[in-house]
């Protein structure tokens, strides 16, 4: 890893981190903040909740939505994605009855959050070579006359793949459309969220915003804003949208507090120059391991993430979540902190680039599964008849 920017951060020196999508890593500088903002908190707790709580989180919540480039007023606070997918189900008053379309390629948790409140989960089903015409009839397959809800992920979770949420919004209108956009806050640039169509967008600002854990941005189109509630009722109930998320009780604020400092570290290592430079290096890192491994990229028309993506493995090592299990637990062993995916009958790697990575850890990577795919191979011809 690239010692020169190791050293903003606080990761373990001994591991090879290759998994930045997972739940980010806070810099050094950034923590810090975080920690000024709980003794300042701490040093007279009545002057902090009563007196500055309020207009610091405003401020904080109008930062962010410039960050993101959205409209004054379209955009609340939230601790992080699947507080929001929650927030926006309880609004729209999803139950039994009613049904919510999921795409395969989804995190998991939203279509628990669905199952959890008595409603019914439909899955568009579309492989990793798809289409954009794939995706789009997949969703548009998917609705009945229940359907309530779809929502999509912007960067997919497991496949990591951009998917085209414009087209899916204008394809199932006028049924809402929520956007699990996990991944895109300091990842994805060009993204316009008040122009893809979506009633709701959420993205968590600390996978790759640098911001702390947890914070993220919940955004609300003009139609729905009179309709959403924050999950838990507090002392900003009665304020409109967003500020009625603004106070949600007693809780540690200081991940909020210190998310500007968090963009700003953001902005100084590089910004959207650093998302380039990742996303540079990343398909050379992803090739190094196809090569050693002998696979191909298995995408099709749909573009990956910039700074994620997926390298195909051999049959047989990691198609199963047991198997993918396996080879997370060799591949933490070896030093390398990267997911295998079992994902529709095959295995793949989800790699990520973040500013601490460089050639050499994909070089190390792609040595270390020769080893580790040799001894699943040599396993399975052990248990052969």
């Amino acid at each position: 890893m690239r010692a020169d920017v190791t050293e903003l951060f606080e990761l373990d020196p001994t591991l090879t981190h290759l998994n930045h999508g997972a739940f980010g890593a806070v810099p050094r500088a950034v923590r810090e903040s975080q920690d000024r903002f709980r003794a300042h908190i701490e040093a007279a707790p009545m002057r902090a909740f009563r007196d500055e709580l309020p207009r610091r989180i405003a401020e904080v919540r109008e930062h962010v939505g410039a960050f993101l480039g959205t409209a004054p007023g379209s955009t609340a606070l939230v601790r992080n994605v699947s507080e929001g997918v929650g927030t926006v189900l309880d609004s729209l008053r999803v139950g039994p009855g009613d049904e919510v379309v999921v795409s395969s390629h989804g995190y998991p948790t939203a279509a628990m959050a669905v199952t959890a409140r008595g409603a019914h989960v439909r899955e568009a089903e579309f492989g990793v070579d798809a289409e954009v015409a794939d995706v789009v009839a997949a969703f548009t397959g998917a609705l009945t006359p229940e359907t309530r809800l779809v929502v999509i992920d912007h960067i997919s979770s497991p496949t990591a793949l951009v998917l085209p949420v414009a087209e899916v919004a204008a394809a199932v209108a006028p049924v809402p459309v929520l956007v699990d956009a996990a991944h895109v806050p300091g990842a994805l640039p060009g993204v316009e969220v008040d122009a893809l169509g979506a009633a709701f967008w959420v993205g968590n600002l600390h996978k790759w915003a640098f911001t702390p854990r947890s914070a993220a941005a919940l955004w609300v189109a003009p139609a729905f804003r009179d309709r959403v509630r924050p999950l838990v009722t507090s002392w900003s109930h009665g304020e409109p949208y967003p500020a009625s998320f603004d106070l949600s009780g007693t809780v540690d604020h200081s991940a909020w507090l210190a998310v500007p400092d968090g963009l700003a570290v953001w902005e100084r290592i590089g910004g959207w120059d650093l998302v380039r430079r990742n996303a540079e290096l990343l398909p050379g890192g992803a090739d190094h391991v196809r090569s050693a491994l002998g696979t191909a990229s298995p995408l099709g028309g749909i573009p990956s993430a910039p700074c994620m993506t997926l390298v195909a493995l051999p049959e047989g090592v990691a198609d199963t979540a047991e198997r993918a299990e396996a080879l997370w637990q060799g591949l933490y062993a070896a030093g390398f902190v990267v997911p295998p995916v079992a994902f529709a009958g095959a295995g793949y790697l989800r790699l990520a680039a973040q500013a601490y990575n460089d050639e050499d850890d994909y070089a190390r990577l792609a040595e270390t599964l020769v080893v580790l795919v040799g001894r699943v191979r040599a396993s399975m011809a052990s248990m052969r008849p």
